[in-house]
């Protein structure tokens, strides 16, 4: 069974860094909730999705940290690009979220969908950042494939909300001889950290075809994602599939305070 790292600990956090680059599934504390994530190649994101149940071929996202986000997106193809980053910064400040966007060259094509590219980030209080970072400068790399913590629905035939709790990760994933996981060392803390967030796969608001769109209703609730677009002028559309919030695992959902 594998243990728990502390994302608080550097020694902690080069040890699983190093296991990263070397191929292990990086289960990790992300905001207020767990990811998992890998190297951005296309054999290391099928055996990912070999792990999660998932499709061997389905696109994945890509995470960084804040000081390499630009380079994930083709800004050549945005209008406004000062007001996108500055509405984007925004979000960020306030805790976990996900961006799509047109893809610059350096994404793999295998984590693209029609041209975009999907970053999901922690934010920039979260320590995870420095993790990502130090992973990224020992692989000499701009990102990493992300995905959600947890087994896919496709192979549980019911929906499966991402899992918030390392301990729980660990029940389902430890045995696994090529995972590394590492969590904050008080998690009911940092859930409390992020009070607009439920603990659940990130909101996920769209920009490449002009305007704000939210394609995902996650953890940053509908209402707050709508105040912070119209602080800088922008009228966030709600597509269609989106009305419906993400659930959050309800095994765990005691734990977080609203």
């Amino acid at each position: 069974m594998n243990v728990i790292l502390n994302l608080a600990s550097s020694a902690d956090r080069r040890l699983a860094a190093i296991a990263t680059t070397n191929g292990a599934a990086l289960f990790y504390g992300f905001g207020n909730f767990c990811a998992l994530a890998a190297m951005p190649d296309l054999a290391s994101m099928q055996r990912i999705n070999r792990l999660k149940g998932r499709p061997t071929d389905q696109p994945g996202s890509v995470t960084t940290d804040p000081w390499r986000a630009h380079r994930v997106f083709d800004w050549d193809q945005i209008d406004d690009r000062a007001a996108i980053e500055a509405v984007m910064d925004d979000f960020l400040a306030l805790g976990p979220i996900g961006f799509r966007g047109p893809a610059s060259r350096i994404v793999p094509e295998h984590l693209t969908v029609d041209g975009t590219a999907q970053w999901i980030s922690a934010g920039h209080a979260c320590p995870s950042n420095q993790l990502v970072g130090e992973t990224l400068n020992r692989a000499r790399e701009d990102l990493l494939f992300i995905t959600s913590a947890n087994t896919s629905s496709n192979l549980t035939q019911q929906v499966e909300p991402a899992h918030y709790e390392m301990r729980a990760i660990r029940s389902e994933f430890g045995h696994h001889p090529e995972a590394v996981l590492i969590g904050h060392p008080d998690e009911h803390a940092a859930r409390a950290r992020y009070r607009y967030h439920q603990p659940c796969s990130t909101s996920i608001v769209a920009f490449h075809r002009g305007g704000l769109v939210l394609e995902r209703h996650g953890s940053l609730g509908i209402e707050h994602a709508k105040v912070i677009a119209a602080r800088h002028g922008f009228d966030l559309t709600v597509a269609p599939g989106a009305h419906e919030r993400l659930p959050v695992r309800r095994s765990e959902v005691r734990t977080y305070a609203a």
